[in-house]
């Protein structure tokens, strides 16, 4: 009869040569059947039997079998005087809660930025036109005032409020705001795109019984003074 080792064995080769074969490397048959081949000549096939084997009789364990009934007959029953207790759950304490818990422990505090009110009609950025020059003229020509002057006649069919402004920002809405002896008498807006130094100029006419003071205040988009002018007109 075959030791059922060289019965595994053999099957064993047989799979790995009929994969080798599959895998299309034969070469791999040859080193397994040299190694099955030493395999069963150094395997001794033949079961090995203990004959010499006694079977060993235990003389204490007899003895020790017949004294235990008679110390068995000595022995007491313990009296537990222990009571378990039972066991309690806090049925409020859910799951939902005992998450919402952890998550709070363990999540940095965040600290509220006090709020800061926001003024009405507040502008993000603010660019401030500057009045570089203010001028009243008789007339205006190559963009430059001619006959500037701070008293003229009654005479006069009209004059000119000629004005240098710088604008750094966004274009923005500038205001001509003409008056007699204080009163309103017109104003006239218009706009001025960015630039360093910005040429611009409105015309008032003027009419001969208009004797007296007059002035033109220059006013940006909010209605801010940035510059003024004075002139009189004689009879």
């Amino acid at each position: 009869m075959f030791n059922p080792e060289i019965i595994f064995i053999t099957i064993s080769l047989i799979l790995l040569a009929g994969v080798a074969y599959w895998m299309r490397v034969p070469q791999v048959i040859i080193p397994l059947s040299i190694v099955y081949s030493l395999f069963i000549l150094l395997s001794d096939s033949s079961p090995k039997t203990l004959s010499n084997l006694q079977p060993i009789k235990n003389s204490t364990l007899a003895t020790e079998q017949k004294t235990a009934p008679q110390n068995n007959a000595n022995l007491e029953p313990l009296v537990t005087t222990i009571e378990p207790t039972p066991l309690t759950f806090d049925l409020g304490r859910t799951t939902k809660k005992l998450l919402k818990k952890r998550i709070e422990n363990q999540s940095p505090k965040i600290v509220s930025k006090p709020k800061v009110k926001k003024i009405a009609n507040q502008n993000i950025e603010v660019y401030t036109l500057r009045l570089r020059d203010i001028q009243i003229c008789k007339n205006v020509v190559n963009r430059m005032p001619q006959k500037t002057d701070v008293f003229f006649n009654n005479n006069v069919d009209s004059l000119f409020c000629y004005t240098r402004i710088q604008n750094q920002g966004k274009k923005q809405e500038v205001k001509h705001v003409w008056y007699y002896e204080d009163q309103l008498m017109t104003q006239i807006r218009y706009n001025i795109k960015k630039s360093n130094i910005y040429r611009s100029w409105t015309r008032k006419t003027i009419l001969p019984h208009q004797v007296g003071q007059w002035r033109v205040d220059i006013q940006d988009s909010a209605g801010k003074i940035i510059g003024s002018k004075e002139f009189q007109i004689t009879s």
